[in-house]
C-alpha cells in the first residue's frame, strides 16, 4: 500500500506545520517501544534533554564561569538525547536524573557555590522533579535516599558550613518523599485505568464474540429457515403434481386408480411405503386395497385387513379419524411390526375422510427415522382429503345409472356451470363475503377460454395485480376463480399460484361430489317416491280403485295441476261407443 507523505520543504506548507513536522521527527522515540508508559518516558527524555541542549548552546554566547561543570553538563544531555532515540532509553534517563543531581553536589564539594543551600535548591530540587517523572519507583527511591544522604553528610567532604543543614536535608527528604507518593499515586491512576480498559476491551470483545455469535446463529436459522421453506415448496408443489396427476381422469378403474396414486406418492415423495386402506361396508375393519412396495403386495395377496380400533397405527387412525405419527417405530407403543415391511423406521397414517367420514386410512413409511414432521402432516392430510374425494367419486361413479363416464362428465359441467353462471361470491378486505355477479374483464375471458392460470403482467398502482385460475373438471372449465391483490405493485410468488391452484382443483372436485350427493339424494327419493306409489297401487284389488289411486298420487308427487288416466287408445274406446 503506497502512502503519500508530504515533504518536510513543501512551499504550500506554514511555518507551524513544517516546525511541528520537525518537532515530532526530533522527539520521536524508537520503533521499538510499543509500551504506553515508556514511550511517555522516553519522548519526555527526548524533550527535557532536547531543549536543555538548545539553551545549552545560547549559554555559550554568555560565556559561563563553571566550564568544566557546563561541559559536563552539556555532555550528559547530548549522551542522554541520544539515547533517548534508541531502545536503551532506560539507561539515558537514570545518566541523566543521577548526573543532573549530582552537579549539585560536586558544587559543594568543589565550592564553587555560595552555599550548599543555593547549591541543592538551584540543582537537587529540580533533578528530583524531572526524576521522578523519568525514573521508575525504584529508580526514584534510591535517588531520593542518595539524595538525602549526600545532603546530610556534605560537611564531611567540603570545607562549607550550613547552619541550616538540618532543614535542607529535611526539605530534601519531603520534596522526594512528596514526589515519591505522587509517582505511586499515579502508578496506580494508570493501573486502574489500564484495568477499565482492559475491562472494557474484555467486555468489548465479549460483547463482539456474542454479537458474532448470534449473527452466526441467526445466518444459520435464516438459512435453515430459507430451506425449510424451500422443501415445503418443493413438496408442495410435489403435492400439487400428484393431485393433478391422480385426478386427470377419474373415469377408470377404482383398483387402477388406487394403485396410480400409491405409485405416484411413493416415486415423487420417495418413501418406501405407501399403502390404502378402505373400511368394509360395516366400517369394522379397514382392507388394504393398494400398495407399492413389494411387502404391500405379499399383504395384498393374502387380503391383509386390520380392525378398525385395533393393533397398529393404522387401526388407531381408522377409528380416531386423527393422524398419527411414529417417528421411532421401535419405541412407539401403537406402532405393529409388520414382518413384511422391516425396513420402516418411522410412520404416518392420516385418515381418508369424506366430509366427517373416515372412509379408509393413507399409510405412508419411511427407511429413516424421524422423517415426518408437523408440516409434512399437513401437507399429507391435504393430499388424503384430496384422495378420499377421488375415491368416493371414483365410487359412486362406479355405482351410476349413467351410460357413459364422459356423459356423466359433460352433465355435471353443464350443472355445474349453469349455476356457476347464475353468480359467485366475493371475499372483502374486511372480512365480508357477498354474491356477486360473473367478473368480466380480459383476463378471466383468456382464463376461462385457454384452461390456464392467467395474471396480470405488469401491475401498477392504477392496475392491481390480477390471478385468474380456472375451476375445472374432466379438463373441462367450469367456473373462475378471481383474486385482485389490494397492494399496486404486487407480484404474485410461484408458491402463491401453485397454493391457488391446488385449491382450485379441490374445488372442482368438491363441486362434482355435491353434484353427485345431490344426484344421489334425488334419485334416492325417487326411488322412495316410487315405492310409496307402487305399495299404495298394490293395496287394492279393485280396478277403478287402482286407477284412481294412481292418478291421485301421481299428481301428488310431480305437483300437477290435473292428471289424467286412460286405459285403451281413442280408437278403441270410440269403437265401445
Amino acid at each position: 500500500m503506497n502512502i503519500s507523505q508530504t515533504p518536510l520543504n513543501n512551499p504550500k506548507q506554514s511555518f507551524t506545520e513544517r516546525f511541528k513536522q520537525v518537532w515530532q521527527k526530533l522527539t520521536a522515540p524508537h520503533p521499538s517501544i510499543k509500551e504506553i508508559g515508556e514511550f511517555r518516558r522516553a519522548q519526555l527524555l527526548s524533550i527535557l534533554t532536547l531543549i536543555l541542549s538548545v539553551l545549552f548552546i545560547f549559554a555559550l554566547l554568555f560565556r559561563p564561569s563553571s566550564v568544566g561543570v557546563f561541559f559536563a553538563f552539556a555532555g550528559i544531555t547530548l549522551l542522554s538525547y541520544a539515547l533517548s532515540k534508541t531502545r536503551y532509553y532506560r539507561l539515558g534517563t537514570y545518566i541523566f536524573a543521577y548526573a543532573f543531581t549530582a552537579i549539585g553536589y560536586i558544587r559543594i564539594y568543589q565550592s564553587t557555590t555560595d552555599s550548599i543551600e543555593l547549591s541543592i535548591t538551584t540543582t537537587v530540587h529540580i533533578a528530583l522533579v524531572f526524576s521522578s517523572v523519568l525514573l521508575s519507583q525504584r529508580g526514584f527511591l534510591t535517588l531520593v535516599i542518595l539524595s538525602t544522604l549526600a545532603t546530610i553528610t556534605a560537611p564531611y567532604y567540603s570545607n562549607m558550613s550550613s547552619e541550616n543543614l538540618g532543614s535542607t536535608t529535611g526539605i530534601v527528604f519531603s520534596i522526594g518523599a512528596i514526589l515519591y507518593g505522587i509517582q505511586i499515586f499515579r502508578a496506580n491512576l494508570d493501573k486502574e485505568q489500564l484495568q477499565e480498559l482492559t475491562q472494557s476491551n474484555r467486555e468489548l470483545e465479549d460483547i463482539t464474540a456474542n454479537l458474532e455469535e448470534r449473527i452466526k446463529t441467526r445466518t444459520f436459522e435464516l438459512n435453515e429457515a430459507n430451506q425449510q421453506v424451500q422443501e415445503r415448496a418443493t413438496r408442495f408443489q410435489i403435492i400439487s403434481e400428484i393431485s393433478q396427476e391422480i385426478s386427470s381422469d377419474v373415469d377408470q378403474q377404482p383398483k387402477e386408480l388406487l394403485n396410480r396414486i400409491t405409485q405416484s406418492i411413493s416415486e415423487k415423495l420417495g418413501f418406501y411405503h405407501v399403502g390404502i386402506f378402505l373400511l368394509d361396508e360395516n366400517s369394522e375393519y379397514a382392507v388394504l386395497r393398494a400398495a407399492n412396495s413389494q411387502g404391500g403386495q405379499r399383504m395384498l395377496e393374502r387380503h391383509h385387513q386390520l380392525k378398525v380400533g385395533g393393533t397398529g397405527i393404522v387401526g388407531y387412525v381408522s377409528q380416531g379419524g386423527r393422524p398419527r405419527i411414529a417417528l421411532d417405530t421401535g419405541s412407539d407403543a401403537v406402532f405393529f411390526n409388520n414382518p413384511d415391511l422391516p425396513q420402516t423406521k418411522s410412520e404416518i397414517a392420516l385418515p381418508l375422510k369424506y366430509g366427517t367420514q373416515v372412509i379408509g386410512v393413507l399409510d405412508v413409511q419411511s427407511t429413516l427415522s424421524a422423517a415426518f414432521k408437523d408440516e409434512d402432516a399437513n401437507l399429507l392430510s391435504t393430499l388424503a382429503n384430496q384422495i378420499a374425494i377421488v375415491i368416493k367419486t371414483v365410487l359412486i361413479n362406479e355405482r351410476s345409472e349413467f351410460p357413459l363416464a364422459s356423459q356423466r362428465g359433460n352433465k355435471a359441467s353443464k350443472q355445474i356451470t349453469h349455476k356457476q353462471k347464475q353468480g359467485g361470491y366475493s371475499y372483502h378486505p374486511d372480512g365480508t363475503i357477498s354474491t356477486a355477479l360473473p367478473a368480466n374483464s380480459a383476463i378471466v375471458d383468456q382464463a376461462i377460454e385457454s384452461g390456464e392460470t392467467v395474471m396480470l403482467v405488469q401491475p401498477s398502482k392504477s392496475n392491481p395485480a390480477v390471478l385468474a385460475v380456472p375451476v375445472k373438471f374432466r379438463d373441462q372449465v367450469i367456473g373462475i376463480i378471481h383474486i385482485e391483490a389490494t397492494e399496486g405493485n404486487r407480484r404474485w410468488t410461484e408458491d402463491e399460484i401453485a397454493m391457488v391452484q391446488a385449491i382450485s382443483d379441490r374445488a372442482g372436485f368438491a363441486l362434482e361430489n355435491a353434484r353427485l350427493f345431490e344426484e344421489t339424494a334425488r334419485r334416492a327419493e325417487q326411488e322412495e317416491t316410487i315405492a310409496h306409489v307402487t305399495s299404495q297401487i298394490g293395496a287394492s284389488t279393485d280396478f277403478n280403485r287402482i286407477l284412481q289411486t294412481t292418478i291421485q298420487e301421481l299428481g301428488q308427487a310431480l305437483g300437477a295441476s290435473r292428471s289424467f288416466i286412460q286405459l285403451g287408445t281413442p280408437s278403441e274406446n270410440g269403437n265401445k261407443k
